[in-house]
């Protein structure tokens, strides 16, 4: 349990790292949770702050009735960890240099970052926000892969985002997102341990 709990952190640490400077640095979006919130905010002007608990701890709710109270613990673990991670990355501020003139390159490191670290969370038995809870329990019921789940759910979120981003910018996001979508299938597939 201490080692997946550290792992999970380390996890949620590269999560915030490449969504600090990559995804927010070069305006690339993610699906799922997320990109929902995002949506809410732009469209509604919702704040995240509010549209982000409603939805994540709803879906890891949900999650814990199929896999317990020890996978709602390693939620939050991922979800507060995630938190003050992202905080330390704003203090600190940009480490990698703004890639808006190389967005191809921006959406692959993105996506490596992000899958990395979702990858890492998930495969320690938790979720680092809910639409991996989405992911997780579609693969318990179903039997598609995780990364399926993802591109999924993803690509109905990429869609709708349609509604305030132009077509250039969800075509990066849509490289980082099923990039990112592959990763996370790699780790679950290998990794996986408690889900």
């Amino acid at each position: 349990m201490l080692k997946q709990s550290l792992f999970i952190v380390l996890g949620s640490s590269i999560l915030s790292f490449g969504c600090f400077n990559f995804n927010y640095q070069n305006n690339i979006t993610e699906g799922g949770v997320l990109g929902l919130i995002l949506i809410f905010k732009n469209v509604f002007d919702i704040s995240p702050s509010l549209t982000s608990i409603i939805l994540d701890f709803s879906l890891f709710l949900i999650g814990s009735k199929f896999f317990g109270k020890i996978f709602l613990f390693k939620c939050i673990l991922s979800t507060t960890a995630f938190s003050i991670t992202y905080n330390i990355w704003e203090n600190i501020g940009y480490l990698i240099p703004n890639l808006s003139n190389s967005m191809f390159l921006a959406s692959i490191l993105s996506g490596i970052f992000v899958g990395i670290g979702v990858g890492i969370v998930v495969s320690n038995g938790g979720a680092s926000g809910g639409d991996d809870v989405i992911a997780i329990i579609g693969h318990k019921f179903t039997k598609l892969d995780v990364s399926k789940i993802y591109l999924i759910t993803d690509g109905i979120v990429l869609t709708l985002s349609l509604v305030y981003l132009n077509f250039n910018q969800i075509i990066f996001s849509i490289i980082a997102v099923f990039i990112s979508g592959n990763i996370i299938g790699v780790f679950h597939k290998t990794f996986k341990k408690s889900v």
